[in-house]
């Protein structure tokens, strides 16, 4: 009996054929290849994910001519169409569903995998066999013994997960096109000003947008309080011990009481031990990674982006390195062979010893959260790969698979131990208190060092008097709330269920695409005043839909449908419903919107552009040798010319750099004649490396000048290792 497999991408098909035997590739397209398994008459098409998406209808494709409320009231507003690359891979599906007998659906195993196998693909196969048996393929992994058993052992096919994933679809292009269609029709006027097209509008955007915006309105409106704290350095054998007054934070009103203090103890040398004790604590292993616990301590550990994180777990997951990354696990079931995995790590270079002790003390069950969900396990690293392992594809995978390798090692762990010394101390009557914080056993901390906080030195204090080396009185201001980042950002979305475990690091990524947010230091995201000025606008008349409740409650309603509670249809209409009152809530309000156009004009293109060159092009720390303000850009452009402009875009200031070669600025490095950054040119040319100086001014000048610009060209000075010095 001929069977036709489906898969979401090439790389997954390749793997599933190969498990269950030799295959013969069949190429149908450039880039669609079918995996045929002879010997067991199984052919595996793979798709390129979706295949179909949501479109307007021909008779709303316009914006002037149609009315945006009639998307939500019109059911035929909106069609599913196939994508611009979906041909070849409809017309495969066709052909070889006309052979077979059975279609069994192994899209990716979650909720956007079912629809896009059971929604997008399977309507094409059914129309050319409407007698063909359908099951589904459930993975874990792509592990050949994963792949083997479960195609012994298919699924039906799980249609409510795939009718979320169509509710979903349906509501989100439903409330994107006709709110972003009713939101640029009213700001269209401001639009036209600042050179943007449209506003784009979306359930989940929109809300995180609005969120994003309340954060860094809360830090424009923060006013530094003044407060005074009073401390005192002790000393201890080599070691210095921090004690802090009782009664710190002295306030304002408290400013004089703090001062009288202090001056009645600044030259006092004896710190007398009231209280001495010492507690020993306990600290548990951590529990297993579910996707959203998986993002959070990746983006806070690696310092990369929550997409970043995600796309490098999927690509880690496609080359059968660890286990499906989109889990609401982090329970494993009973039955999970936890020591063929752990086995595999005995002879790792980093991580085989420890991997040995868990052995030789029979350390074989984990820790265990909350959530066994049955779709899949936790994420669990299937291969023990060393650093140098070709599988890898880049930097990035190594220090993911690191990082989640030496989490699930620590899972098996010892429990580590701190040690709390905590003194009350009495300085000239006036009272302190310290707290001496040390590890004691580093238990699984020794895997999983980034789990680490910072510790103090092991040390026991047995005398009754600390000498005072130091008492300070410092005056310091309160800090406001710090600017979200993509590990808070991802724990601001899953406290307020604002989109889904796969879908966050794509929706923090549309904000920067479109302008809306833009990241500054250390990976903080700020509004930009364009997201600025859209919510402050929306908020006058639309705060229903911007508030998380709504979205929220969505939701809840998809969340009934995978669990079969409703409906597609019934929640398609409850929340059409719904979104229809709030659509002309707005439609009836957006008169009082007013566009003060002289008064944000420039500063909305200003600013516009300045996000944007901050986001896109290096600068230097040198300023700029005409205007002597502002710091240079390393612009390249869409044609792949680059050159350095002020980041004064009036001040037309322009320097010339070599056409080719990497660039890396030196940022600490000045050209002891002009003053400015030095570059450092690295050319490859086959098998030879080339690397070179310039000033950028001093290059610039020679062109001028028909004198060489090449810093090893210089009369005057020279590099030595990567400094401007003089020549001897």
């Amino acid at each position: 009996m001929p069977s036709l497999i489906i898969s979401e991408k090439n790389k997954a098909a390749k793997q599933i054929a190969e498990a269950l035997g030799p295959v013969t590739v069949i190429n149908k397209s450039k880039y669609l290849k079918v995996y045929q398994i002879p010997s067991k008459n199984i052919y595996v098409v793979p798709l390129r994910g979706h295949i179909l998406e949501y479109r307007n209808t021909a008779q709303y494709k316009s914006w002037t001519n149609t009315d945006p409320r009639e998307i939500i009231t019109n059911p035929k507003s909106i069609d599913k169409v196939a994508t611009s690359y979906a041909k070849p891979y409809i017309n495969t599906l066709a052909e070889y569903s006309k052979i077979c007998d059975e279609c069994v659906i192994a899209t990716d195993a979650d909720i956007e995998g079912c629809n896009i196998g059971l929604f997008d693909a399977l309507p094409f196969v059914i129309k050319a066999n409407r007698n063909i048996k359908v099951n589904q393929l459930w993975l874990s992994s792509l592990e050949k013994k994963e792949i083997i058993k479960k195609y012994k052992n298919l699924i039906p096919p799980k249609w409510s997960w795939g009718e979320s994933g169509e509710t979903r679809a349906i509501l989100d292009a439903v409330i994107g096109f006709s709110s972003t269609r009713e939101v640029t029709n009213t700001f269209q006027p401001i639009l036209k000003e600042i050179n943007n097209k449209f506003v784009s509008i979306g359930r989940v955007q929109t809300s995180l947008l609005y969120l994003i915006y309340l954060r860094d309105l809360e830090i424009e409106k923060f006013v530094p309080e003044p407060y005074w704290i009073i401390t005192a350095n002790l000393d201890h054998k080599n070691y210095v011990i921090k004690a802090v007054h009782t009664k710190n934070p002295f306030f304002k009103e408290k400013e004089s009481e703090a001062k009288a203090i202090f001056q009645k103890i600044k030259n006092e040398k004896i710190a007398i031990i009231l209280n001495n004790t010492r507690e020993s604590i306990v600290i548990n292993p951590p529990t297993p990674l579910n996707t959203s616990k998986a993002l959070v301590l990746l983006t806070k550990t690696l310092k990369i982006s929550a997409k970043n994180a995600m796309d490098t777990m999927n690509s880690l997951y496609l080359s059968q390195i660890i286990s499906y990354p989109r889990t609401e696990s982090d329970k494993y079931s009973s039955s999970f062979d936890h020591i063929q995995y752990l086995r595999n790590f005995k002879p790792h270079i980093n991580y085989g010893s420890y991997t040995t002790n868990l052995f030789k003390e029979n350390r074989m069950n984990p820790t265990t959260g909350k959530v066994n969900a049955g779709d899949h396990p936790p994420i669990t690293p299937l291969l023990s790969l060393e650093q140098n392992s070709s599988k890898f594809g880049n930097a990035l995978e190594k220090k993911v698979y690191d990082i989640l390798a030496r989490h699930y090692l620590a899972l098996f762990g010892k429990q580590a131990k701190e040690l709390r010394t905590k003194l009350k101390l009495s300085i000239k009557d006036e009272l302190f208190t310290s707290q001496i914080v040390a590890l004691t056993h580093n238990g699984f901390y020794e895997i999983a060092p980034f789990l680490k906080k910072v510790y103090q030195p092991l040390f026991e204090i047995q005398v009754q008097n600390l000498p005072v080396s130091e008492i300070l009185l410092d005056e310091k201001e309160t800090q406001p709330p710090p600017h979200y980042t993509d590990t808070t950002l991802l724990k601001l979305m899953e406290r307020e269920h604002l989109g889904t475990k796969s879908t966050r690091p794509t929706i923090i990524k549309i904000l920067v695409d479109r302008k809306l947010t833009y990241r500054v230091a250390r990976n903080r995201f700020k509004i930009t005043e364009w997201g600025k000025f859209l919510i402050s606008e929306l908020i006058k008349v639309w705060l229903p839909f911007l508030k998380p409740d709504f979205t929220r409650f969505v939701e809840q309603l998809l969340e009934d449908v995978k669990e079969n509670r409703k409906t597609m249809d019934n929640v398609v209409n409850i929340v059409k419903k719904l979104f229809l009152d709030l659509f002309d809530k707005f439609r009836n309000s957006k008169n009082s919107i007013t566009f003060q156009f002289d008064s944000v004009k420039d500063s909305l293109k200003t600013a516009m552009q300045q996000n944007s060159n901050q986001k896109k092009f290096p600068q230097t720390t040198s300023k700029c040798p005409t205007c002597k303000t502002n710091p240079m850009n390393l612009v390249t452009t869409s044609q792949k010319k680059r050159f350095l402009a002020c980041s004064d875009r009036n001040c037309k200031t322009f320097l010339s750099v070599p056409k080719t070669g990497r660039i890396t600025i030196l940022k600490s490095t000045k050209c002891l004649k002009c003053g400015f950054n030095v570059f450092k040119i690295l050319k490859r040319n086959k098998e030879k490396t080339t690397v070179y100086y310039i000033c950028p001014r001093c290059w610039s000048d020679s062109f001028k000048e028909g004198t060489n610009g090449f810093c090893s060209a210089c009369k005057n000075f020279q590099i030595s290792k990567e400094q401007c010095v003089k020549r001897n």
